[in-house]
């Protein structure tokens, strides 16, 4: 009556039809995000995590490159938190990275 469990080759097909679309969706997936640029403020926030600082950090030392003031800094970088506009000496810093 029990016979436990019985292989079958459609159980096999579904299987490996379920494999086939997560290894397609997953290159997809990389893809898009090796075709898709990223913006500046996912630069800056990268850039941030790898070096291990805060991004007020990274607005200072564009802002050192560019021989500003550190207050002039804060208050870029408090208008970047309030209205999300990021100055061009950072972008100009952040592209400059990505071109070493």
């Amino acid at each position: 009556m029990n016979d436990g469990f019985v292989f079958q080759w459609p159980m096999l097909l579904v299987f490996l039809a379920a494999l086939l679309y997560f290894e397609v969706m997953r290159r997809l997936d990389r893809y898009w995000a090796n075709r898709t640029p990223l913006s500046d403020e996912e630069r800056l926030c990268n850039h941030a995590r790898n070096q291990g600082i805060s991004e007020h950090e990274v607005f200072k030392r564009a802002a050192a490159t560019w021989t500003l003031n550190p207050e002039i800094a804060h208050s870029d970088f408090n208008a970047y938190l309030k209205a999300g506009i990021l100055p061009h000496y950072v972008r100009d810093y952040l592209r400059k990275l990505t071109t070493l």
